[in-house]
């Protein structure tokens, strides 16, 4: 039989007020993890101003409970620490501040036998624990491959966490092959020391109220926030070759704006190509129109030269849309054989998919009946289930 174990879950580094996809992630893995494993005892590490989200979410669970590290906590009971640790953030000193939490939670981990410190937000933080195994998931190592998307600081502060993490974990869950190939070929560390779990899409939230959304009759749809690796202007470029021949066809574009230069580069594209009324950009939109413009939508159209996994694909798979995406990285895994891939940045290839799709009943139906048996392999209670087993098995 085997051994229950109390398990750590560092949700330090998550905002419940920001809703990014490591927390997504998180929130989804953590539902269903709660759910299936009444054995396994948790404790969760968070900030003062995400308990109330988290007890209201999780405190129902015999099993599960909360250490909140905050300074605003400890000001009573332990004034010295709570002292320094308002040196350390006044100083912006990180390397001071990190110790600090890291003695608090090497605390709790020594009086509460901890045996797991579980990091889903992809790098370790506090370093140098002691007397647990660590497991961490890591998405994608963007900044070995586009380093044009961070600074100077973000890609130094990338390079330093992720080999450490990569290295000094005791089980890393990747969340594609591809993520764990990349991390193989960088840190060169133990395959053996690293799974790959896949994770799902989000259940969009949908709602009968659509008056406000204005869509055309006929356009392909790129769910991705405007950065230069997701090669927008292939889609625009092909969609200037095929405007003779299906002049009602648009493109609706969502996501929010990263670069603001590209952001120029395209509507000068646009511009030029005349395609201005055919082109929509609608930034950031709700669960609930997204839902909606999947419903409307004639394609999925996924150009992008890296993802770590692509959640848009599977979400276009389980809305009945047939998918066209850039044959590299994390995509062709998800893809497999339920899309039509092109050769990153073929604009020729990526065009004539377009056609084909738009054209031929039959292969439309192909795509969609492939696509909804390929999101069958995806599921939150899946990856639940298999990260129980890095739990168990380390």
């Amino acid at each position: 039989m085997q051994k229950t174990k109390h398990i750590a879950i560092n949700a330090l580094w998550l905002s419940h007020k920001n809703i990014t996809g490591v927390f997504v992630y998180t929130q989804n893995l953590l539902d269903n993890i709660f759910e299936t494993d009444q054995n396994n005892t948790y404790t969760i590490f968070l900030k003062k101003q995400d308990f109330s989200y988290f007890k209201n979410r999780y405190g129902t669970y015999n099993n599960v409970s909360f250490v909140v590290v905050d300074i605003r906590q400890d000001v009573v009971l332990h004034q010295l620490r709570a002292i320094y640790k308002l040196i350390a953030k006044i100083k912006k000193d990180d390397v001071k501040a990190e110790e600090i939490v890291r003695r608090e939670i090497q605390r709790h981990i020594n009086r509460k036998d901890i045996d797991i410190f579980f990091y889903p937000s992809g790098i370790i933080y506090p370093k140098k624990l002691t007397g647990v195994k660590t497991i961490s998931t890591m998405y994608d190592l963007q900044h070995e491959y586009y380093p044009e998307n961070f600074s100077d600081a973000q890609i130094a502060f990338r390079k330093h966490n992720h080999k450490y993490t990569a290295q000094n974990s005791d089980h890393v869950i990747a969340i594609s092959n591809y993520t764990k190939k990349t991390i193989l070929e960088k840190y060169n560390i133990d395959p053996d020391k690293i799974s790959t779990v896949y994770l799902d899409a989000v259940k969009l939230k949908e709602s009968i109220n659509t008056d406000n959304i204005e869509l055309p009759k006929q356009f392909l749809l790129y769910p991705a926030a405007l950065w230069p690796h997701k090669n927008h202007k292939i889609l625009i470029e092909a969609l200037n070759d095929l405007k003779a021949k299906f002049p009602n066809l648009h493109i609706v574009f969502t996501g929010v704006t990263k670069k603001k230069k590209l952001r120029e580069e395209i509507d000068s594209l646009i511009k030029k190509y005349n395609l201005s009324n055919k082109i929509h950009f609608l930034g950031f939109v709700s669960d609930e129109t997204l839902s909606y413009i999947y419903k409307k939508a004639s394609a999925l159209v996924f150009p992008s030269s890296f993802e770590g996994f692509g959640i848009p694909l599977i979400e276009a798979f389980r809305y009945e849309l047939p998918v066209i995406a850039a044959r590299n990285s994390s995509i062709t895994e998800m893809v497999g054989d339920a899309g039509l891939l092109f050769e990153t940045n073929n604009i020729k290839e990526c065009k004539q998919h377009i056609e084909d799709v738009l054209t031929d009943e039959n292969l439309r139906h192909e795509l969609i009946d492939k696509g909804l048996n390929r999101a069958k392999d995806f599921s939150w209670m899946n990856t639940a289930e298999e990260t129980l087993g890095v739990f168990d098995n380390i």
